[in-house]
């Protein structure tokens, strides 16, 4: 996939301050074994491919990061392991903050909303087969 920079400048101001960010935890997620890492990857090359083709090039052809972005928009999907550790990180960050934070029962049953739809979507998504 190419830079589909947006047109808008604030957009793209937007954009690239969300791309940091997702990268930022992206990196933590690589880093840390209860904090999914690709997935803040991919949302960061989506961010960055709207808002700078050069940043979006600094992430596509980065030798750690690179294949993730590349074989997820060549449609080949995101590795098992990945998918494991964003769901199980989904699950207890969200279970520790209704647990801390949430005292409602509406609050919690957006939380599980937002949780369930998280966990659906990266589910959902091709997972990548590994190498033979």
């Amino acid at each position: 996939m190419t830079a589909d920079v947006h047109a808008s400048r604030a957009l793209r101001g937007i954009y690239m301050v969300l791309g940091g960010v997702c990268l930022v935890l992206g990196i933590i997620g690589l880093v840390a074994p209860v904090m999914p890492g690709t997935v803040f990857i991919l949302l960061a090359a989506f961010f960055f491919a709207r808002s700078s083709e050069r940043v979006h090039g600094l992430i596509v052809d980065h030798p750690r990061l690179g294949p993730l972005v590349r074989d997820y928009q060549a449609g080949l999907g995101i590795p098992m392991k990945a998918k494991g550790t964003a769901v199980v990180a989904i699950i207890l960050s969200f279970g520790l903050s209704m647990s801390l934070f949430v005292k409602g029962f509406a609050g919690r049953v957006v939380m599980v909303a937002i949780a369930a739809a998280i966990v659906w979507y990266i589910i959902s998504r091709p997972t990548k087969k590994p190498a033979s």
